[in-house]
């Protein structure tokens, strides 16, 4: 059943835009075209659910040949593993809520069918690249997705600032799948294959052939492939696009932001966990570490809604990839699965505040579809704009305030996904992905003494509090205190049932209800990693069993024991605190150190912002220069533009310039000098060889022709009797034979 039921789950989606995309070409439509596209995901949904029972350990990928070049055969197939179940389940549910929810947001749009479309095809891509089982055929789904979100974040073209976001977005992670496709090619040029999987696999021949000699190039191909994920999962310094990405539909960005693009970055990681090295895995957990941090850093300034949201995305993104590099495989993709539902919710439940204000702002509904010029907004609404005046009005969070009256199911539900993202214990999934995450970075410091990871573990700690000030910030400011635009607040009210019933939905998954699946030690085990190598100064278990990797579990949380092989020397590796090795007090000192730095981190936004008893205006005056570079986000953007973007037009404009001097005036030379000189050696030889070659055969046709004309009389009595006299001849020859 795995083969048809996978199958179906991709075939659902691409069918359905395949359908809008042969109405579109005839110029026909249906009405209710999204339950078509709706109607596929709920389908896809409900093959993963089925395909739960048919995951076993160590499975077999289910292979085809595909292409053959020379003695060079690539194949296509699917793995299903615990991993690519879940994640299935994760990508189909996400998306058929936000189907659902765009129902309801993006009606009316004039193209809505295309949205839909577009909808289908993103979901369709990131199915097909968690399915593969090569580094092709997840190559391929990479790139759809790269496309279907530069086609949706521009989804509103004719808008300037959602042209330019969804050419950003291309680019830039353009430039980490550069890195990718070289790291790719430096496996395939080593091991003739991009299967994964099976005895002949990338991961079987790196653990059977790699020595010690070959790590600093497998490190390499590590880091060149994480550089993809860099790019997609917009971590320092490819981070840039993901906000401006807001500039689609708020439904595109709870797509992209739970389930889809940024999410393949974590799962290409993820998938690539056996052959990360020691090097590879600490500069993962390095810009995994610091883009948790710096992305935090800069919500705290936002005053947009949605960029407060992607934002946090960042940061969250940059603790999952933070929890693989430390070894904590299952922790990040715990996080990963968790962030999904939360950050889902978060999105849908901004949008659902955005599509409050529509109804009575004729502006908002004009920006958020694009009818109505930037100049014209900007001169129409200056009046309402304060710093930050590119924000649009409905989107400004110093615009709202009070609405948790007005709209109590978006209020609450978004409360329970701040509650569960600020790791508020026990009770929401996020406490414990997050306590996961902290408790294997501080479990690997421990293990290994590593100053590294200890620093590493400040900053993921100091992150969360962070992330939980910033995020009751949104709450307070948006449904808390005084209407602060009372026009605004009065015809603000509550989302239909089609936004609403999606937020309920995924207010319940931010419960801890999907952890069953990441608590069951037999259904979820991480891989081996054979050729990560802990410092000769680490503390290990002798104990520890060389080869090992698997879960080990505590009441705070989940942690991982991944043992490595070292030719010759005792297992250096990370062992979780399962009773018998490892330090199992990690777990406890992280999970009580998180919750007191997100009491802290909820206690002074609660101060701020609701109490008001401090004041962020003069924190903001106090450390003025801090406040601007954070406000300025850490002066990335003005940096590639003042620098890369900058350098990239000088030196074109200066290739430009040698093309019209240098390059033109060759051509030009040549062409000046092909007319001047060897046009006379082509004169010379048409004149004399191809005219006097031709005036001769003249020649001598008119004088064959003078000769002949003379037998040309015009006496009848001529004609007769030379007629005549050749009968005669002719009859004594044929008697004479």
């Amino acid at each position: 059943m795995v083969i048809p039921l996978i199958s179906l789950i991709l075939l659902c989606p691409l069918a359905a835009f395949a359908i809008f995309g042969l109405l579109g070409l005839a110029k026909r439509s249906f009405p209710r075209q999204d339950y078509l596209s709706t109607a596929a995901m709920l389908i896809a949904f409900v093959c993963s659910l089925l395909l739960l029972p048919d995951v076993v350990p160590d499975p077999e990928p289910h292979t085809v040949k595909w292409l053959s070049l020379g003695s060079v055969t690539f194949s296509m197939g699917f793995y299903l593993d615990s991993v690519t179940a879940i994640m299935l389940i994760v990508v189909t549910l996400v998306s058929s809520l936000v189907h659902i929810f765009s129902m309801g947001y993006m009606h009316g749009d004039p193209r809505y069918p295309r949205f839909f479309a577009f909808l289908s095809l993103f979901s369709f891509s990131m199915l097909f690249l968690v399915v593969s089982d090569n580094l092709l055929g997840i190559y391929i789904g990479w790139e759809l997705v790269g496309l279907c979100s530069y086609l949706l974040i521009g989804f509103w073209f004719e808008k300037d600032s959602a042209a330019n976001a969804c050419k950003k977005a291309f680019l830039t992670t353009r430039v980490g799948d550069v890195g990718m496709f070289i790291g790719m090619m430096m496996l395939f040029t080593k091991f003739d294959t991009l299967s994964l999987y099976g005895e002949g696999g990338i991961f079987a021949q790196a653990a059977s052939q790699l020595n010690t000699g070959d790590m600093v190039w497998l490190s390499i191909a590590g880091v060149l492939i994480f550089c993809g994920a860099v790019g997609k999962s917009a971590q320092v310094p490819l981070h840039t696009w993901l906000p401006d990405a807001m500039e689609g539909p708020t439904p595109v960005s709870a797509l992209i932001h739970a389930a889809t693009m940024v999410a393949a970055g974590v799962y290409l990681t993820a998938r690539m966990f056996p052959i990360l090295t020691e090097t590879s895995s600490l500069v993962i957990a390095y810009v995994g570490g610091i883009t948790a941090i710096i992305a935090a850093t800069i919500a705290i300034v936002r005053f947009d809604i949605k960029r407060v949201l992607a934002y946090s995305t960042v940061s969250q993104l940059g603790y999952m990839m933070l929890g693989i590099g430390v070894g904590s495989y299952v922790a990040g993709l715990f996080h990963l699965t968790t962030h999904a539902f939360f950050k889902a919710l978060l999105f849908l439940g901004s949008g659902s505040v955005i599509h409050a204000f529509h109804a009575m702002h004729a502006h908002a509904h004009d920006d958020e579809h694009g009818h109505e010029d930037e100049h014209e907004r900007d001169e129409n609404h200056a009046s309402e704009y304060v710093l930050g005046s590119e924000i649009p009005p409905d989107q400004d969070m110093r615009n709202m305030g009070g609405l948790r009256h007005k709209m109590p199911i978006t209020f609450l539900t978004m409360l329970i996904a701040t509650l569960s993202i600020s790791g508020v214990p026990f009770i929401f999934s996020g406490f414990w992905s997050k306590d996961a995450i902290l408790g294997g970075v501080l479990d690997r410091a421990m293990q290994w003494n590593s100053v590294h990871h200890y620093l590493l573990f400040g900053i993921a700690l100091f992150a969360a509090g962070i992330t939980a000030f910033y995020m009751f910030r949104l709450i307070f400011m948006t449904f808390f205190g005084e209407p602060r635009n009372q026009k605004m607040h009065d015809m603000a009210h509550e989302s239909p049932k089609t936004m609403t019933v999606p937020l309920i939905i995924l207010a319940v998954l931010s419960f801890p209800v999907v952890n069953i699946l990441w608590f069951n030690a037999d259904y979820i085990k991480p891989p081996e990693q054979h050729h990560l190598h802990a410092p000769t100064h680490a503390h290990v278990s002798p104990d520890s069993k060389v080869g090992e990797a698997g879960l080990s579990f505590s009441l705070f949380g989940i942690s991982e024991a991944v043992a490595a092989e070292e030719s010759g020397h005792d297992t250096h590796g990370a062992h979780g605190d399962d009773g018998h090795h490892g330090h199992g007090p990690a777990h406890t000192i992280a999970m009580v150190l998180s919750i007191i730095v997100a009491g802290l981190g909820i206690l002074l936004s609660w101060l701020f912002y609701h109490k008001r008893s401090l004041s962020a205006e003069s924190v903001a005056t106090t450390f003025r220069p801090i406040y601007n570079v954070l406000w300025h986000k850490y002066y990335f953007d003005e940096f590639y533009d003042g620098v890369l973007v900058a350098v990239t037009v000088w030196k074109s404009r200066l290739l430009a310039q040698f093309d019209g001097t240098i390059v033109d005036g060759i051509v030009n030379g040549v062409g000046k000098v092909t007319r001047d000189i060897l046009a006379v050696f082509v004169g010379v030889f048409d004149n004399r060889i191809v005219d006097g070659f031709v005036n001769r055969i003249a020649q001598v046709t008119w004088s064959i022709g003078g000769r002949v004309r003379r037998i040309q009389t015009g006496a009848i009595q001529t004609y007769l009797f030379v007629v005549l006299a050749g009968i005669v001849l002719l009859i004594l020859i044929f008697r004479a034979l």
